[in-house]
C-alpha cells in the first residue's frame, strides 16, 4: 500500500501490504532469469522490484546508482533498460560478481572457450597450492584442495580476460559447494555429515548454466541495440564521498545490509581467502584475506566495530530503539548505534550525488534483536526527511514464501519449518522508501 505524504513518517508496521509490489506468482526461476542466477549472495532484492522502479522513474541513458551494490541486481535491470548505472560496494567479491554479471560475451568465444579450458584441465597437474592462508584448511578438505587447485590453474592459462573473470565467478560460485560449510546456514559453521561432491563435475554443471544464461543475455541486449550502455561495478565505502559528480544521478536504488543479522564478509569469506591466497593473480585481495578480521570491520551492519565517540543517528526512533537496547544488551546496543550512524552517512551521500526533483528508492526490512523491535525502514525515511528529501512513497511488500523460507532456527540461523519449536520468523515484510530532492 502506498501512503501518502503526510504520514509517511508514520509507523510502517499497521500498513496493509501491496499486492502490486509483492510479487507472489514470482518464483525462484523468474528471479534468476539471464545473469542473476550466476552467483549465489545473500538476501538480495529481486529483480521485478528493481526492473518496475526503473520504469517508473526514468527515461533511456538516464543514471541510475546503487550504492550498496551487492550482486548487480540493480545494474543488470538497469542495462536491460537501455540506462547507464554504476554501482558500488565495499567488497571485491561483489565486484567480480558484477562485473561477470553485466558483461556480455559473443556466445561462439564462451561455446568454443570450453573445449579449450578441458584441454588445458587434462593436462594440468594435479598439485596442491602453497597454502598463505590456515582458514584455507579449516574449510576444504586437502583432496579438495588440490582438485579445486587444478581447476583455478586451468582457468588462468585461459588468454581472453573476459571469458577468464567469466570462468572465476563460476569457480567463485562453488566454493561453497565443494567445502565443509553448512549450505543451509545463514552462519558460516562446518556441517560434519556433508558429503562433499566432485569439484570439477560441479564446476563444468555451473559453467555451461552460466553460458546458457550468457547466451540469453546477450541476445536479448543486442536484439535492443543496447549492449554499448554503460555500466560499472567500482570498489568503494558508501558511507564516505562516492566518486560521482553531486546533482548527476537520475534514480537511487538500492537494499542496504541488515543491522547484525548477516555478518556479510563472513558470508564471502570463502572466495576471498582464496583468490586472496593466490598474491601474484589477486594482489589487493591478499590485504583483506591476509587481515580478515579488520576486514570484516569495515562492513555496514557488522557487529564487529568498536565503541565510537561520534556517532548521528538523526532520528527519534533510532534514539529509542538505542535507548531500549541501552537496558537490554550494551554491546548490540552499540551495533545498532554504529548502523544507524553509518546509515545516515550513506543516506547524506545519496543525497549529494542525486538530482533534484529525483527519486532515492531504499528498500529495506524490520528486524527484532533482544527482544526489541528494529524498525529500519522508519529509520530510515525519518534520517532521509532531516537530510532534506521529501517523502514520495511507503510501500509495504509482502516476502513470497516462494522465494525465502520464513522460518529459521532461532539458535542456529538454518532454515527450518513451522513444527521447530525454536523457530523464527524472519523477514515476512520489507518496505520501499521513496524519496525525492
Amino acid at each position: 500500500m502506498q501512503v501518502a505524504t503526510s504520514n509517511i513518517i508514520k509507523s510502517p508496521i499497521n500498513l496493509k501490504s501491496s499486492k502490486e509490489w509483492s510479487f507472489a506468482n514470482v518464483g525462484r526461476a523468474e528471479t534468476n532469469y539471464i545473469t542473476h542466477s550466476y552467483h549465489r549472495y545473500p538476501a538480495k532484492f529481486i529483480p521485478q522490484i528493481v526492473q518496475k522502479l526503473i520504469y517508473e522513474y526514468t527515461h533511456p541513458n538516464d543514471i541510475v546508482v546503487d550504492p550498496f551494490g551487492g550482486c548487480g541486481t540493480t545494474l543488470v535491470e538497469a542495462k536491460l533498460a537501455g540506462r547507464k548505472s554504476y554501482g558500488f560496494d565495499i567488497n571485491p567479491v561483489a565486484k567480480l560478481i558484477t562485473q561477470v554479471k553485466i558483461t556480455p560475451i559473443k556466445p561462439e568465444t564462451l561455446n568454443n572457450s570450453l573445449n579449450k579450458f578441458i584441454n588445458i584441465y587434462k593436462v594440468t597437474p594435479p598439485i596442491s597450492p602453497v597454502i598463505n592462508i590456515d582458514r584455507i584448511t579449516y574449510w576444504f578438505d586437502t583432496h579438495i584442495i588440490i582438485e579445486l587447485n587444478r581447476i583455478y590453474n586451468a582457468i588462468k592459462a585461459l588468454k581472453n580476460y573476459k571469458v577468464r573473470r567469466f570462468y572465476l565467478c563460476a569457480f567463485s560460485h562453488i566454493l561453497k559447494n565443494c567445502s565443509r560449510w553448512l549450505m543451509k546456514s545463514t552462519k558460516p559453521q562446518i556441517d560434519p555429515n556433508k558429503l562433499i561432491p566432485a569439484p570439477f563435475d560441479v564446476f563444468l554443471h555451473h559453467l555451461r548454466s552460466m553460458i546458457n544464461r550468457n547466451s540469453q543475455f546477450y541476445s536479448i541486449l543486442q536484439q535492443n541495440g543496447i549492449s554499448e550502455v554503460e555500466t560499472k561495478m567500482r570498489i568503494s565505502d558508501s558511507t564516505k564521498k562516492l566518486p560521482i559528480p553531486s546533482n548527476s544521478v537520475d534514480l537511487i536504488i538500492t537494499s542496504p545490509p541488515y543491522v547484525t543479522s548477516y555478518e556479510y564478509a563472513d558470508l564471502h569469506q570463502l572466495p576471498l581467502l582464496w583468490f586472496g591466497n593466490d598474491h601474484e593473480y589477486f594482489k589487493k585481495w591478499g590485504r583483506h584475506a591476509k587481515d580478515f578480521d579488520n576486514f570484516r570491520k569495515k562492513f555496514i551492519g557488522t557487529s564487529l566495530r568498536k565503541k565510537s565517540r561520534s556517532k548521528t543517528l538523526n532520528s527519534p526512533t533510532a534514539e529509542k530503539i538505542i535507548m531500549q537496547l541501552s537496558k537490554k544488551d550494551v554491546g548490540v546496543c552499540n551495533n545498532v548505534t554504529h548502523y544507524f550512524s553509518d546509515m545516515n552517512k550513506s543516506l547524506n551521500e545519496m543525497f549529494r550525488i542525486l538530482k533534484p526533483g529525483h527519486k532515492s528508492c531504499i528498500i529495506i526490512g524490520d528486524t527484532m534483536l533482544q527482544g526489541s523491535y528494529i524498525a529500519n525502514s522508519q529509520v530510515a525515511a525519518e534520517q532521509m526527511q532531516n537530510i532534506g528529501f521529501i517523502p514520495a512513497k511507503f510501500i509495504k511488500r509482502e516476502v513470497s514464501n516462494k522465494l525465502i523460507t520464513p522460518w529459521r532456527d532461532s539458535e542456529n540461523g538454518k532454515f527450518t519449518n513451522k513444527n521447530n519449536p525454536k523457530k523464527k520468523k524472519a523477514y515476512e515484510y520489507e518496505y520501499i522508501v521513496i524519496m525525492e530532492k
